[in-house]
């Protein structure tokens, strides 16, 4: 398993106690800057373990161990954070959705298990990855997504016909949705506009992908 840096995250000195006046009514919003800060901490780590995995995607790489690379990223960082005790309570932190490398055909979710190993083929210069994983503090969760080409150099030799239109699709569509996602707008505003993207691009929206049921 390779090293990563660890980008600067405020980490805490062991022993000391945190007094909090117990609100009536919890403040779960980021206005609260205890949840920003968590948030914040969060997606630090993710990003971290996200450009790890991105850089252990090359050819004749396991599946599996760059899940478990992009797993322990996460373990350990955010070991490092919120030791100590708020109200008497421990702060729960850690992996909120395991490391994901999803090949070609596999749409995501693809996180094998270590009985899986002898059944997986390595990465092969070509393949099309598409990496999620995620990370939460305290039950606030931070999530990260990106899709590469094994051995790709697009500067020298840029993406192609339907596969570089369901890149730009999708790129798209993400900078689409977050002009679209705030208050006031409905759900089905945003999947209006995301199938106009599809139908503009030429590709096909994937249909029956899972939500997730978040804690906080």
């Amino acid at each position: 398993m390779s090293e990563f840096e660890q980008q600067p995250v405020a980490e805490e000195a062991e022993g000391q106690e945190v007094d909090i006046a117990e609100e009536e009514e919890e403040d779960n919003s980021v206005e609260n800057s205890d949840v920003a800060t968590k948030y914040r901490d969060a997606a630090r780590v993710v990003n971290t373990a996200l450009e790890g995995c991105i850089s252990q995607c090359v050819a004749g790489a396991s599946v599996l161990d760059v899940c478990k690379f992009g797993d322990a990223v996460i373990t350990q960082s955010t070991e490092r954070l919120y030791r100590k005790k708020v109200n008497g309570r421990t702060i729960e932190k850690g992996i909120a959705f395991p490391t994901c490398v999803s090949v070609n055909e596999i749409v995501c979710h693809h996180s094998p298990l270590e009985s899986d190993k002898d059944n997986l083929r390595p990465l092969e210069e070509g393949d099309l990855v598409k990496l999620d994983l995620g990370c939460h503090i305290d039950g606030y969760i931070a999530l990260a997504a990106h899709t590469i080409v094994v051995g790709a150099n697009l500067a020298e030799a840029p993406l192609t016909g339907k596969q570089a239109d369901a890149f730009a699709a999708a790129y798209t569509a993400v900078d689409v949705c977050e002009k679209l996602i705030k208050a006031g707008n409905t759900n089905e505003q945003v999947t209006s506009a995301i199938a106009k993207v599809a139908e503009t691009f030429g590709v096909q929206l994937i249909q029956g992908t899972m939500m997730h049921q978040m804690k906080r």
